[in-house]
């Protein structure tokens, strides 16, 4: 009896450790809503660059992604994967300790964003992707070879930095 008591502790202990947040959830939510209805899409980037008082160079590489989203065909919508959201606790462990943000090693895809309490323009900033020559966040949200993520938003800040969120990608299965 004690066994079996034990066995279901351990269970249900690793199930918990797993439990994506009701934000975390909102950010999948988010980024399947642009992969799946990328013309739809669009209506949000303007109130985002009014929200943020964009500048110049913002408002153009804005400009550049409605391009983008205007001529891409819906994607499937992404996968949560609690082996990807394990990896990014332990990044999310890994950046509290240095107390600066830092890409993992990880093998697969990785955004990490932060400053945006609202999760809808914390998706969009990384589509926007302003000041990154490569737009590496973008093509890692919009890359049709990608089947699985996970999300894990850091529960505290670090330095002055607020809304951590950590994204992993990953193949689709084949």
């Amino acid at each position: 009896m004690k066994n079996v008591l034990l066995l279901i502790f351990v269970l249900l202990s690793l199930i918990g450790m797993s439990q994506i947040t009701e934000r975390e959830q909102q950010v999948l939510d988010e980024i399947n809503l642009c992969r799946t209805n990328p013309q739809q899409y669009l209506q949000y980037i303007d109130s985002f660059l009014e929200y943020n008082n964009s500048d110049a160079g913002e408002k153009a590489t804005a400009r550049e992604l409605k391009k983008v989203l205007k001529k891409m065909k819906p994607l499937e919508p992404l996968v949560f994967s609690p082996e990807l959201y394990e990896a990014c606790k332990i990044h999310g462990d890994y950046i509290i300790k240095v107390k600066k943000l830092v890409h993992s090693d990880c093998v697969c895809a990785e955004n990490v964003q932060y400053g945006h309490s609202d999760v809808r323009f914390a998706v969009i900033d990384l589509l926007i992707d302003n000041g990154i020559s490569s737009r590496g966040h973008r093509k890692n949200i919009l890359n049709p070879e990608f089947g699985y993520f996970a999300v894990y938003e850091i529960p505290q800040k670090v330095k002055k930095m607020d809304y951590i969120f950590i994204q992993q990608f990953d193949w689709k299965k084949k």
